[in-house]
């Protein structure tokens, strides 16, 4: 199953970037080198989508009858403002879903919420090389469970903020109907996770070896990062519009370099595919934290339901 749903994933990315190359001849962004007026505007863009879909299933066998609903609401956001010097970008993602089955408690499907802050700055023009400053906080919205240890609102609550040297490569389609861009760098990324009731995998080990050990509620942490961001956009015609992004953000920590499973890796891949406010969207979201759990996490969905652009 994951491997069809990532190959869709990646036949809608390619599909996109082919049907954008074929009506743009605009170049990638770079930095102004003359003084214009025209080149001296800033350039501001946003978009805000809500996302929704359900699903209902009644089955009746003998004396038994089973409903069950399954819904996921998901709203995203960006925000990008580009100077002749400076630039700022802005991201959020937000994801809660939930299985209701008659006669039992909801139980949880899915639940993210990530939001993005980075401010740049050329330092070198001439290149097209800028310095990131990417400041990023991570939580869930209800309680659920990691390791089957309980979670809540901002216990976790991860932030990282990544110093990185890279470029923000981008193109737009002349008549409009399309983008793409890029951003990559390496740096270094300041690291923090805060907890209240929530432990961390060093403090259940911690506790194991000695229950009246003290606790820590902050845990910070320094080390190479590596990002990637991806986006594309393709309309077609007046109601039809392709979708797909991808960034990967790589953390390193203090003990990386002796034992490489400490570490952090977070990726977020969204695709979808509109007819109007109709819309099918495939979200994964794959993440490893050596402080939250020794395993790799990863939640799939791919849902049909109602697409609004604001």
């Amino acid at each position: 199953m994951i491997k069809h749903l990532s190959i869709f994933v990646l036949v809608l990315c390619v599909y996109a970037s082919m049907a954008f190359g074929q009506d743009t001849t605009a170049t990638l962004t770079t930095p102004p080198n003359t003084d214009s007026t025209e080149e001296k505007k800033a350039i501001f863009t946003y978009a805000l989508i809500p996302t929704f879909g359900a699903t209902f299933q009644n089955i009746s066998k003998s004396d038994e009858e089973t409903l069950t609903v399954q819904w996921l609401a998901s709203l995203q956001g960006r925000m990008n403002w580009e100077g002749r010097v400076f630039g700022l970008t802005s991201s959020l993602f937000m994801q809660y879903g939930q299985l209701h089955t008659e006669h039992e408690e909801p139980v949880k499907t899915q639940d993210n919420l990530i939001f993005s802050l980075t401010p740049s700055m050329y330092v070198l023009p001439s290149l097209g090389f800028r310095l990131f400053l990417e400041n990023t906080a991570e939580t869930q919205m209800k309680q659920g469970y990691m390791d089957t240890v309980v979670t809540r609102f901002a216990d976790p609550l991860f932030l990282y903020h990544a110093l990185f040297f890279g470029q923000k490569l981008s193109n737009t389609a002349e008549d409009g109907t399309g983008e793409i861009s890029l951003t990559y760098g390496l740096g270094y990324a300041l690291q923090q996770t805060y907890t209240q009731d929530f432990q961390t995998v060093e403090t259940r080990e911690q506790l194991k070896r000695d229950p009246s050990s003290p606790i820590s509620n902050v845990d910070i942490q320094l080390g190479i990062s590596g990002i990637v961001d991806f986006a594309a956009r393709k309309q077609i015609g007046d109601l039809f519009q392709l979708n797909a992004s991808v960034k990967t953000v790589i953390l390193g920590k203090e003990d990386t370099y002796k034992d490489i499973t400490k570490a952090r890796v977070g990726s977020l891949a969204l695709a979808s595919i509109s007819y109007g406010v109709f819309n099918l969207e495939y979200t994964m979201r794959l993440l490893y934290d050596s402080n939250f759990s020794v395993r790799r996490q990863i939640d799939q969905s791919l849902v049909a339901g109602v697409r609004v652009e604001l």
